[in-house]
């Protein structure tokens, strides 16, 4: 007769921490089936929040909006970038030079000069055959001479000369912007009561004189100093911009946070924090793309109404898309902060897709300690120390990531994203490092101990 298997314990494996586990899986799943992980706040705490989040949401545009024309008015820098690139446009050269040449014709007949020229050399004691040649002489002559000016013209707009001189005109420009928007006539950039945007052209017409001059061309002293503005633009947002100047200058600071004060309050009493976070953020992306479509809406409208009276439809273009771009980008920055804000809020809330998605990351994490663990791989004290501090370590991420995004300027999609990729993988270090502690405590209790909540 056998004798009977005796269990000494060394075979078995050690299921505490797996118990401890599973008791506090049990008591998580308690909670929320007695309503203890929800807000205590009753649905009179829902209208005031849905009213705050779309109050945010209504005001990102106009954020972004107020902080292009804040942006414009106050720093140079930026607004040299917005318009120097104009001048590496051809469309915008030759738009240029042919207002240049326009108003350098306006002011010198060079056919009724050159005509002089030739009725005095005529008035001289010439033979028959001179004169006779004379006369077929004079057309040509003025031709050149045109062609001289056009030519020169079109060398001095094409040269980095002119670039340098398109950058100093803004430079000095920007100092007279406040004047501007202030109504003072006597500004370089000019704002019409129509809403067009113009620039002085007589230090153009100064600098061609001087050239020409330079080749010898002596009738060009003739050409007198002009006080002549071309339009560049045309915008009713300009002549608003005028009328609520103060206003600009206050909301391009505080509005955008603003915003982000009525969509925290918002998500603060809602009683699905994390359900309000992901609405409030897919709200605030949808008032971004409303964004972006008006300003494509704008591009067709405001070409139609500078080309082409007042420029080519190409020059236009590109004016439109440089005074936009500062928009457009925010724009699209706001659309992706947004999405990956809604991702992250629908990740961390309640769902049953999201508690699963959380499980399998948890699952994967634990996995990767296994595997490591059965090879000798261990964190030791340092993994035990990521665990117990996992929630901090958390926090401090989320925050670090926050700060990036909300500090660096211009902001840009790929900042978002990369920013976000970081955080991502520092959190899932910190889970895939971090080693439990298994407790011991007594199989008969219904409580978890602390250290082995998930």
């Amino acid at each position: 007769m056998s004798a009977p298997d005796v269990d000494d314990g060394q075979d078995r494996p050690d299921t505490t921490g797996e118990l401890a586990a599973l008791r506090a899986e049990n008591a998580a799943l308690r909670a929320q089936l007695h309503g203890t992980g929800r807000s205590r706040r009753g649905w009179g705490w829902a209208v005031p929040s849905a009213v705050l989040i779309t109050i945010g949401a209504l005001l990102a545009p106009v954020a972004v909006l107020s902080s292009w024309a804040g942006r414009e008015v106050t720093s140079t820098d930026a607004f040299v970038a917005t318009y120097a690139p104009l001048v590496r446009d051809e469309a915008v050269r030759s738009f240029v030079a042919t207002k240049t040449i326009a108003v350098v014709d306006e002011h010198v007949d060079v056919r009724a000069l050159t005509g002089t020229v030739f009725d005095g050399i005529r008035d001289l004691d010439l033979p028959p055959r001179a004169k006779a040649a004379l006369g077929t002489l004079e057309a040509p002559a003025a031709a050149g001479v045109e062609n001289l000016i056009t030519s020169t013209v079109h060398r001095f707009v094409d040269s980095p000369q002119f670039a340098t001189l398109w950058e100093r005109l803004l430079r000095t420009a920007h100092t007279q912007v406040n004047a501007t928007l202030r109504g003072d006539r006597d500004a370089d950039v000019t704002i019409a009561a129509d809403g067009s945007i113009g620039i002085q052209l007589g230090p153009v017409v100064s600098a061609v004189k001087q050239r020409l001059l330079d080749d010898g061309l002596t009738l060009a002293s003739r050409i007198p100093a002009v006080d002549r503005t071309i339009v560049i633009a045309t915008s009713d947002a300009a002549v608003r911009a005028q009328t609520a100047y103060t206003l600009v200058q206050l909301t391009a600071t505080w509005l955008p946070w603003a915003v982000v004060a009525f969509v925290a309050v918002g998500v603060l009493m809602a009683r699905r924090r994390a359900r309000a976070l992901t609405a409030a953020a897919v709200g605030v992306a949808a008032a971004m793309v409303a964004t972006i479509l008006a300003v494509a809406v704008g591009r067709v409208l405001a070409v139609r109404a500078l080309a082409p009276d007042l420029m080519p439809r190409n020059a236009a273009r590109v004016v439109y898309d440089s005074t936009v771009a500062f928009v457009l980008s925010a724009a699209v920055a706001g659309v992706v902060l947004a999405l990956s804000v809604a991702v992250v809020a629908w990740f961390a809330g309640s769902s049953r897709s999201a508690v699963r998605l959380r499980g399998a990351c948890t699952r994967a994490a634990s996995a990767l300690r296994d595997a490591g663990a059965r090879r000798g791989w261990t964190t030791g004290g340092v993994g035990v120390a990521l665990y117990r501090g996992r929630v901090l370590l958390r926090t401090l991420v989320a925050l670090g990531a926050a700060a990036i995004i909300a500090l660096h300027r211009p902001l840009e999609p790929s900042v978002i994203v990369w920013t976000l990729v970081g955080a991502l993988v520092v959190v899932a270090l910190v889970e895939v490092l971090g080693r439990p502690v298994p407790a011991v405590f007594s199989p008969a209790s219904d409580d978890p101990p602390p250290t082995a909540r998930p």
